[in-house]
Order: structure tokens, then C-alpha cells, then sequence
């Protein structure tokens, strides 16, 4: 597991959602992840969700709004810390190995990763703990590895010294591949579906039904007995 990120780093985050640029990319996103979970907690009788890898809380505050039971984890204790000021009594976080869940299996509802995957040294395990512990689905965020975004991020990443595991950022089909796999193993069975976001067309006319470059990507796999939200492309 990749080693938490420091103070520095934990307060780039935040800033970052500042930004012109961090304010519609998260609004964009959160709208994708939204449509993936589907109605609200409860419309469906749900409640429970747990953010892996909830860095300064960005995501729990928003899930929490939503009428979610949140429950966050991360490595990083400056994340941690963060997000506990962020969240005050309406999410619970704990400083947490996202390959080493301490939960029951089927603890929650949901299980909720949002650009977790590129950084992490064992993928496959923390997915592996995702499906564990969540009885109707995972969802999974990244950045598209073969977008503009994708490779724009590429290319900063060469030319910037990083004192953090340089990302790898994911293609649809890649992931699609490896969550597969991971569900295969785990004995569970589940419908892949995904839906995409953050594209040129998006930044001039703000919505985009079929871009062909997504920069970010929202794959959910709806996990045995439950019925998926739907897709707007196979992922091969």
C-alpha cells in the first residue's frame, strides 16, 4: 500500500477543489457518481457507504449531504485529520489500510473509491477488500488513461518531481478487465456498468452525452441479486 501523503500534499487537495478547473471537474464527477448510485438512501431503503481512501473529506461531506451513513478511511494521517475537522460527527473516519478492511464482509451498502486505484501499490487487493465488505456495489473513479485529461496528467507528471507513487491512470477497458477479475475471485457475481465525464465538449457546452474522450470515468459493478443502474457504453 502506498504510504499516506503528507501535510503539504493533504493541503494541495483541498486547494485544489478551489480552482476554477476543481470546481467543475468535481461538480461533473459528483453528478456521474451520483447517477451510478442511483436514487437517494431513502427512496431504496439504503444507508451504509464506505469511502476508501476519503482523503480530506471532499467526497464523505457530499455523500453524508446526500443521506448517506458515511464511513471514511485513509492511510494518510494529515487526510485523516482533515477530514475529521470537514466532517464533524455527520461521517465516522479512521486511519485505515485500504488492502487490510477491518470490517465484516457485507458491512455496508456501498463501497465507494473515487482516483484511489492509480496510486495504490496492490490494486487488486484493494478491490478485493471493496467486494469484501459491500453487499450491493462497488464503484470505482479514474482518470481515463487514454483521454486528453489522462495524458495531459501524463505528461505533468514526467516533467514534475513527485515525493508520492507516480499514478497510473487507467483505460475503461483495463479496469473493466481487472474488476472482473477481482469479482471472479471473490466468489461474488456482478453486472459491470459505466458512465463518463469531463471532456472537451463538456467545458464549452457544459453537458455531453457521448464524449469520446472522457477524462474521467465512473465503472460501478452491482454485486449479486442487485440490479444495475445501466450504462452508457460495453466496455470490452
Amino acid at each position: 500500500m502506498t504510504e499516506g501523503f503528507s501535510e503539504q500534499i493533504a493541503e494541495r487537495y483541498d486547494r485544489w477543489y478551489e480552482t476554477p478547473f476543481g470546481r467543475w471537474a468535481d461538480g461533473l464527477e459528483k453528478a456521474l457518481v451520483g447517477e451510478l448510485l442511483g436514487p437517494s438512501p431513502a427512496e431504496r431503503g439504503e444507508s451504509s457507504i464506505l469511502d476508501i481512501g476519503c482523503g480530506t473529506g471532499q467526497w464523505g461531506l457530499w455523500l453524508a449531504e446526500m443521506g448517506y451513513q458515511v464511513t471514511g478511511i485513509d492511510i494518510s494521517e494529515s487526510m485523516v485529520a482533515r477530514a475529521r475537522v470537514k466532517l464533524g460527527e455527520q461521517a465516522t473516519v479512521e486511519m485505515m489500510s485500504a488492502t487490510e478492511l477491518e470490517f465484516a464482509d457485507n458491512s455496508f451498502d456501498h463501497a465507494l473509491m473515487v482516483t484511489l486505484l492509480g496510486f495504490v501499490d496492490e490494486p487488486e487487493a484493494v478491490l478485493a477488500e471493496a467486494v469484501r465488505v459491500a453487499r450491493k456495489s462497488v464503484i470505482v473513479g479514474v482518470v481515463n488513461g487514454q483521454s486528453m485529461l489522462g495524458t495531459w496528467y501524463k505528461l505533468k507528471g514526467m516533467l514534475r518531481k513527485r515525493d508520492y507513487k507516480r499514478p497510473h491512470f487507467y483505460t475503461p477497458g483495463e479496469l473493466a478487465r481487472l474488476v472482473r477479475q477481482v469479482v471472479s475471485a471473490s466468489g461474488k457475481s456482478g453486472e459491470i456498468s459505466w458512465r463518463g465525464a469531463l471532456c472537451l465538449r463538456q467545458l464549452l457546452w457544459r453537458r455531453s452525452a457521448r464524449c469520446p474522450f472522457r477524462g474521467f470515468i465512473g465503472m460501478r459493478v452491482d454485486l449479486e441479486g442487485h440490479q444495475s443502474t445501466g450504462s452508457d457504453a460495453d466496455v470490452k
